[in-house]
Parts: structure tokens; sequence; C-alpha cells
């Protein structure tokens, strides 16, 4: 779903607690649409650019980021490579 959804071989997102998320601006222009089951996805109604997804039932309280949206130093304490059942055929890592 990642991958329809960027139209590439996959997603970055970083993960936060909902309760620790703030939008400082523009809120208003996101636009929201269940992709599946209990997924929201989040994208700007403006340019079409994704902005998050929630909803995981193993993580109900969580919110995921596109990584590529945050314009400050961003250092992960941690990688995680998932979904990889239904990476793309022709990528070697991961």
């Amino acid at each position: 779903m990642c991958q329809k959804q960027h139209g590439a071989a996959f997603a970055t997102y970083a993960s936060v607690p909902r309760a620790d998320l703030e939008y400082l601006s523009g809120q208003e222009l996101l636009t929201s649409y269940r992709s599946s089951g209990s997924v929201i996805r989040k994208f700007c109604s403006v340019c079409g650019s994704n902005i998050e997804w929630s909803g995981s039932a193993d993580f109900p309280d969580w919110v995921s980021i596109a990584v590529a949206l945050i314009d400050t130093r961003f250092q992960p304490k941690s990688i995680q490579n998932i979904h990889l059942d239904s990476k793309a055929c022709w990528l070697q890592n991961g």
C-alpha cells in the first residue's frame, strides 16, 4: 500500500505518539481518507503531498509522518524495514 501511495519502491515514515505531534500551521490544508480498514491517510489538499497515516491496530495512539516533510535535522532512535514480504521484486536491499 505504501508503494502505491508514494509511487515509489518504499515509503519512509517517522512514527511518534499522536499526543506528541503538533502542527504549527497549515493543518486546515490537510485532507483525510480511509485507505483500508482502520488506516487514515492525510495529504495536502493543495499539492497532494503525503503527510501522515495513522490507525494501525498494533499502534492505535501513534501517527507516522513522511520523513521527507521534516525540514530540521532528523536523527531516528531506530530504523526498521517492515512489510518486506511485499517489497518491490527488483529491490535488492531490505
